[in-house]
């Protein structure tokens, strides 16, 4: 099996097209400092963050990755990735074919999501890496073997999933985990757009169903409906932009999509338990005599 490698630094901005017979040969790329790398042709795709901060952008949405956080995307998502000035990210870009195959696979099986690696789990995955890196340049006839332990190690980050696709319906595990790829492509196009509210029909119409029956399975996977993860979600996003404090409080809300601060107050207070500007001068803590008082809730439990 031959692999492409394709490596950028220092600025560099890189274009990935495909040449002919593109789709039996997978691609390995890394970047670091600055560069860029724009896809632009169907390849379903993985990025892992070593080092730094990389901003992601594809039909998904916007994504800003940090230190140890890793992004699967499908193969229609076209991402435009961008590693920050001290970044290290490797990414995997596979073909529709090999996708398909790990779809159905027993050991490695993948779907769009978002989450973050331990440090060991970063390290057998660079370490793999660099093994086939270096079978790839040599032509050597280890690549096979190196490149689905690569897989491998990369589906082991996604091996919270199993108990999930099995509270999907159908009566295949071909079909929920059909089922499955399409919420996790939902939620995360939940995560891709914090910035407003995403409606429900909007999420069924990506999924390719009805909004009664894609509510039902959504609540069904994640235990929660979609408008209330939207909700959840850009709280989350709410409260890292509150510890940046690069914005006004009065601006944070509005680049998490609430119509006006008092709803965003609000929501933030029934979530996190005080308003948005007391959170921040907390540092994203409890003020003391609040943290004492849950300390006392949580002794007398």
């Amino acid at each position: 099996m031959e692999i492409r490698t394709l490596c950028g630094d220092r600025g560099q901005a890189l274009e990935l097209h495909w040449p002919r017979g593109w789709r039996e040969r997978p691609l390995l790329a890394t970047l670091a400092r600055g560069a860029t790398l724009e896809v632009t042709a169907p390849a379903a795709s993985i990025w892992l963050v070593l080092r730094g901060e990389v901003e992601l952008q594809c039909r998904e949405g916007r994504f800003a990755l940090g230190t140890g956080e890793w992004l699967y995307l499908d193969r229609d998502s076209l991402p435009s990735v961008r590693a920050g000035s001290r970044a290290l990210v490797l990414g995997l870009a596979l073909s529709c074919g090999l996708q398909a195959q790990l779809q159905q696979s027993a050991y490695a099986p993948m779907y769009p999501g978002r989450g973050h690696a331990p440090p060991a789990a970063r390290r057998m995955v660079l370490g793999l890496w660099r093994q086939l890196w270096l079978a790839a340049a040599a032509e050597g006839p280890d690549v096979p073997r190196l490149l689905t332990r690569l897989l491998r190690a990369l589906a082991g980050l996604q091996e919270d999933c199993s108990a999930k696709v099995d509270r999907c319906p159908g009566r295949s595990l071909h079909r929920r985990r059909q089922v499955f790829a399409r919420m996790q492509g939902a939620l995360q196009y939940l995560e891709g757009n914090l910035d407003r509210t995403v409606r429900s029909s909007e999420l069924a119409a990506r999924a390719s169903m009805s909004v009664w029956y894609f509510t039902k399975t959504f609540q069904a996977v994640y235990g929660e409906p979609p408008q209330a993860a939207s909700t959840r979600l850009r709280l989350a996003h709410a409260a890292r932009l509150l510890r940046d404090g690069r914005l006004a409080v009065s601006e944070v809300g509005a680049a998490c999509g609430f119509e006006n601060n008092c709803s965003f107050s609000r929501a933030f207070r029934a979530q996190f338990g005080l308003p948005p500007s007391l959170y921040r001068i907390h540092g994203g803590g409890l003020p003391p005599l609040q943290a004492n008082a849950a300390d006392m809730h949580g002794q007398a439990g």
